[in-house]
């Protein structure tokens, strides 16, 4: 099995970060609930707002939501308005570590980086579909220089390329509202190839 590379891991879930955290949410629970061989695919009603395009791929965001220029990740994408200080987000890094690593071996892989880099309620949900790709989705608790924020996290394969597509989400924020950002975007996706 490959293992991820822990800096670009790092890095796709710390980027996010895009103003401070606060809040407090009890419903992250340590699980490792993906373990059939099966994905899901969402029927959530699609986001509404701009297009984002990056090298590869496409996903339209929520109305308020804007692009950031980056140059170290392919794309990022943040709501104008805050939660308790924080900006919920999407970002997108490559890893093609993860390349050719699947199921059951991807989701340890991704639960074992998690781990190195001190994530706390971690947990393997259902694998998704993203345009006719199986993800691996994870879900953790962060703390980034005291302050802490819930992502919501894809590992997808396309075409010879790996990718880690991460939500940042203030820890106000609940299950069902984090899950109907996610589903609205990720419903969106559309590789260019």
């Amino acid at each position: 099995m490959k293992s991820l590379s822990r800096p670009v891991a790092v890095l796709a879930l710390v980027v996010v970060t895009l103003a401070g955290c606060g809040g407090n949410d009890s419903d992250g629970t340590r699980s490792s609930g993906g373990g059939d061989d099966t994905a899901t695919t969402s029927s959530a009603r699609p986001a509404d707002g701009d297009t984002v395009t990056a090298d590869g791929f496409s996903y339209v965001v929520p109305k308020g939501w804007k692009a950031a220029k980056q140059s170290t990740i392919l794309s990022l994408a943040a709501d104008q308005k805050t939660t308790e200080g924080f900006r919920t987000s999407i970002n997108v890094v490559s890893d093609n570590t993860i390349v050719g690593v699947h199921g059951k071996d991807l989701e340890d892989a991704v639960e074992k980086v998690l781990a190195t880099i001190n994530a706390k309620d971690v947990e393997i949900k259902e694998r998704v579909t993203i345009d006719g790709e199986e993800a691996v989705h994870s879900a953790a608790v962060m703390n980034l220089n005291g302050n802490q924020y819930r992502v919501e996290q894809y590992g997808v394969e396309h075409d010879g390329k790996g990718y880690f597509v991460t939500f940042s989400f203030s820890l106000d924020i609940d299950q069902a509202k984090r899950q109907k950002i996610c589903d609205s975007i990720l419903t969106t996706w559309k590789w260019d190839s």
